[in-house]
């Protein structure tokens, strides 16, 4: 299956999780495309029809990205919102990415039990929009991994088994 990962952080360079997950995923797959917006558009002018080319040659999209404020990065959502357009992924002769499988692979500043309870709400609530925006554009969601405490003392000892999870997640 041809993957794509939409990385969105916007300083991946000074990323500890999502930098750590590229570099293993590049050592150990290097087949698995990985598509920087920050990187591509740092004048936040993205090409959609170029985005759209790109997306049609994979089978499954992986975003990626820092979890702000429940939600999306920034440059993400306007991607999302320049890209998946109607008549291309969805409406009158929009099915583009209908089959394809979109799923989600996050890290978080908070620790796994702020987002286990109906206070915050669950990752499974906070991730909705995404999952209905998959099924909405005929996209089977594969659901999303996740790195919880990315600044917790004891993120290190944490990382490489998440990484591994995490490869698993992409390739499978």
């Amino acid at each position: 299956m041809k993957t794509i990962i939409i990385l969105a952080h916007p300083n991946i360079e000074q990323s500890h999780i999502n930098k750590s997950w590229i570099e293993a995923l590049a050592k150990s797959n290097p087949e698995v495309k990985v598509h920087n917006i920050y990187q591509t558009y740092p004048d936040w002018n993205i090409d959609a029809v170029a985005e759209q080319t790109l997306l049609e040659q994979y089978d499954r999209i992986i975003l990626q990205y820092p979890y702000q404020w429940y939600s999306v990065t920034p440059l993400l959502k306007k991607w999302l919102d320049d890209v998946f357009l109607q008549g291309w992924c969805y409406g009158e002769n929009g099915n583009k990415l209908a089959g394809k499988e979109i799923g989600v692979a996050i890290s978080t500043a908070g620790i796994e039990g702020v987002y286990a309870d109906e206070v915050y709400g669950t990752m499974d609530q906070l991730l909705k929009p995404i999952e209905s925006t998959a099924k909405f554009v005929g996209a089977k969601y594969i659901s999303y991994h996740t790195f919880h405490g990315a600044y917790t003392p004891d993120v290190n000892n944490r990382l490489p088994e998440n990484i591994e999870q995490y490869i698993q997640f992409v390739t499978k």
